[in-house]
């Protein structure tokens, strides 16, 4: 399940949620330390990972 990191506006605090793609914007989240939910919000995060199926033609690795 894809896992999508927050913060918490209040007290600063970041962290994880896994939630399903159909839950995003849908679910609501609240922060683990101070348990508010209107001043969490989702930030946008570069992950790289890398895939067979993606990947499968490369024969250098």
């Amino acid at each position: 399940m894809p896992q999508y990191d927050h913060t918490c506006k209040k007290c600063k605090h970041n962290f994880v949620v896994e939630m399903r793609i159909s839950e995003v914007g849908n679910k609501e989240v609240k922060c683990p330390k101070c348990k508010k939910s209107k001043d969490v919000e989702r930030l946008v995060t570069n992950t790289s990972y890398w895939s067979e199926s993606v990947d499968r033609y490369r024969w250098d690795k």
